[in-house]
């Protein structure tokens, strides 16, 4: 049966996307801060604090493709991992430039519906989960460089304190 979506559906939509396009911005964030960390400053001490917050700024105007682009110049992520992104950058650009007008008329029916739900969802687990694999990345070539994950929470955490005034 064909219907017009209620509206507590389009406003679980709307969350949809918006967490999704949330957490793909976490994944980029990590891969721009991996790549930073590999390709740019390399080792610990090697630029200055303010050096390193300007190339880690450099790396995040760049788009997810030109990221992934960087990524297979230099190498930087494991072979496997690499076809990960670049999978889900078509996923992304389906769901932030194409999903409306290809799939937007699927909303109108039950199966339809359930249909762009799942792949929303789906987009958004699988992000999580290179998300995780690529901070796995950071974390490890940290390690490698004495750099303790403790440390690195430690950081975080007075960053995030920081933020809420604290």
């Amino acid at each position: 049966m064909r219907r017009q979506m209620n509206v507590e559906e389009l406003n679980e939509l709307y969350r949809s996307v918006g967490r999704c396009i949330w957490h793909m911005q976490y994944l980029e964030d990590v891969l721009h801060t991996f790549l930073a960390l590999k390709i740019e400053i390399r080792q610990p001490g090697r630029v200055s604090v303010e050096e390193a917050n300007i190339l880690l700024a450099k790396h995040r105007r760049a788009s997810l493709g030109t990221a992934l682009g960087t990524a297979e110049k230099h190498k930087a992520l494991p072979e496997g991992l690499l076809g990960m992104p670049r999978e889900l950058k078509e996923e992304r650009d389906w769901l932030v430039h194409r999903s409306m007008n290809q799939d937007g008329e699927k909303l109108y029916t039950s199966e339809g519906r359930s249909a762009v739900f799942g792949r929303i969802e789906t987009l958004m687990e699988d992000r999580l989960s290179v998300k995780n694999l690529v901070s796995a990345e950071v974390e490890a070539f940290c390690a490698e460089h004495g750099v303790s994950a403790a440390k690195i929470e430690a950081a975080a955490l007075q960053k995030i304190a920081g933020l809420k005034g604290e």
